[in-house]
């Protein structure tokens, strides 16, 4: 039955931002380098799986995928408006369709930083397919707070130590009570996030 929400929301959501994202694809093209790019994330039972996003930087040949972006990557303008407005993850419905992720999950992590999960979280987290939007999505306001400011080392060691802990939790908590109605009410209270000044 999720699999078909999904594949329905999924459906759905494609056609409502085909044409934004089509005018977000042209103006990328004319900024130059690809549209789209698919960074590595960790799905279900540990597997490997893409998440298709808008490209938002030009990253240096060999540079390391870290939180918040690119070691040595150069963020665009265009892209730095992306980021901040919530667009860059519009073509994460074609992960849905895919079926590598699911409309509602825990937020799905770099391979680098589910390495740091302790082992009876990171298999229950991994049980099931990771969400486009999460619990956290709508309760957890303090990340940009907490990691404001910080660049390389002290930025990471912010991430692992305060963020990555509390997305956990969230994640936990979303396993433990996940159903329909549980869904239900992370989709509606994320659509109300732009209407009380929040983003995603």
């Amino acid at each position: 039955m999720k699999r078909t929400a999904d594949l329905v929301l999924a459906a759905l959501i494609g056609l409502i931002l085909l044409l934004p994202s089509l005018l977000v694809a042209l103006l990328l093209k004319r900024d130059g380098g690809p549209v789209l790019v698919r960074p590595h994330r960790v799905g279900r039972n540990g597997r490997m799986v893409k998440a298709f996003e808008f490209r938002t930087a030009i990253s240096a040949p060999g540079a390391m995928e870290t939180v918040g972006g690119c070691e040595g990557e150069h963020v665009t303008p265009l892209g730095a408006l992306l980021r901040r407005t919530g667009i860059v993850r519009w073509p994460m419905w074609l992960s849905v369709l895919r079926g590598d992720f699911s409309v509602v999950g825990p937020r799905a992590e770099m391979p680098r930083y589910v390495g740091c999960y302790p082992t009876d979280i990171r298999k229950r987290v991994l049980s099931i397919k990771p969400g486009l939007i999460d619990l956290a999505t709508v309760e957890f306001r303090d990340e940009q707070r907490l990691l404001q400011g910080l660049e390389g080392e002290a930025l990471e060691t912010a991430y692992l130590e305060k963020v990555l802990p509390l997305r956990l939790d969230y994640a936990q908590r979303y396993i433990e009570r996940r159903g329909f109605a549980t869904d239900l009410g992370i989709l509606l209270r994320t659509l109300m996030l732009p209407l009380r000044g929040c983003r995603a």
